[in-house]
């Protein structure tokens, strides 16, 4: 059950002149204090209607572009008071912060509207609301977003499924997989859906991992979660981190120490401009890359740890 009450928090800039520049510092001390979850503009966005095939870009510009506010969404109003303290205290003449109450069956209408379903080679992912309409031939993946967001809509998302697709053909096999940063435990409920054991979660935020032991629960598999960033137990046969190219840049060598050797490590939530800073990095902590692939602007890459 969710809590009945969602609160938002909005973060404003009053520097229209350098807005890039005081949001890019904002987003940057989020990340680095560990506050992965902020979205560019408010749910309520989700009921603009686009054309379909429209651009991330296009659709970026469409719901106000730069102009657009951050916001965190929480159940636990505490947690985005202090937040907010911290956010005054170090940008006094950059932002402007508003708590605000929602109630949550309200804030869940928005994803009714936004969320559908979306079919990949061997899954068919669609949230409860949409349950009568499973196809026979998919493994269904039923995902209830909550406050996690990650719903498989995002490019990202889509991409790390497929990849995991093609290496469980033949990797899945009694093999150990790690999802790091899950959100809603999407890539997690693939990963035991295809076979892999034991598969492990982890996420910062209690939000997502909450998220995921419910949705776990929903689509009948069973997997550890542990909130923070990497596991307890290590090394994974197939590790997933699909988190922005800012955090990953800071954990690929731990990212690489936690898969096992002769193992893949795959990686999102990198911009296809970021892919050659990104095979860098990883060629360095003894990763080779052996496939990418984009979609929207976004990319997916696997590498494997010789």
């Amino acid at each position: 059950m969710h809590p009945a009450e969602t609160f938002q928090l909005s973060i404003t800039f009053k520097d229209s002149a350098h807005i890039n520049q005081s949001k890019d510092d904002v987003k940057n001390w989020l990340l680095g204090v560990g506050e992965e979850s902020f979205v560019e503009g408010a749910i309520d966005d989700l009921f603009l209607d686009l054309e379909y095939g429209a651009s991330a870009q296009d659709e970026y510009q469409a719901l106000g572009g730069d102009a657009l506010p951050l916001i965190i969404y929480k159940y636990d109003r505490q947690h985005l008071e202090s937040l907010r303290e911290e956010l005054e205290k170090r940008f006094p003449d950059l932002v402007d912060c508003q708590l605000e109450s929602l109630e949550t069956e309200m804030w869940m209408e928005g994803w009714k509207e936004s969320f559908k379903p979306i079919r990949t080679e061997r899954f068919y992912i669609y949230p409860p609301w949409l349950a009568d309409d499973r196809p026979s031939d998919r493994l269904p993946l039923m995902i209830e977003p909550g406050m996690a967001f990650g719903t498989g809509q995002h490019a990202t998302t889509v991409l790390c499924l497929e990849a995991l697709e093609q290496l469980g053909r033949r990797e899945a096999s009694e093999a150990s997989f790690l999802d790091v940063g899950t959100g809603t435990g999407i890539l997690a409920i693939a990963a035991a859906k295809l076979g892999y054991a034991p598969v492990t979660a982890t996420d910062i935020d209690p939000d997502a991992i909450s998220a995921a032991r419910e949705n776990a629960q929903a689509n009948g598999v069973l997997f550890t979660l542990e909130q923070g960033t990497l596991p307890s137990q290590a090394p994974y046969s197939v590790v997933v981190a699909n988190i922005i190219f800012y955090v990953l840049r800071k954990i690929i060598g731990d990212l690489a120490q936690v898969t096992a050797s002769e193992g893949y490590l795959v990686l999102s939530g990198l911009l296809s401009e970021e892919m050659r800073d990104m095979e860098e990095l990883a060629k360095k902590e003894g990763l080779t890359l052996v496939r990418e692939n984009s979609r929207d602007d976004w990319a997916c890459q696997v590498y494997r740890k010789l």
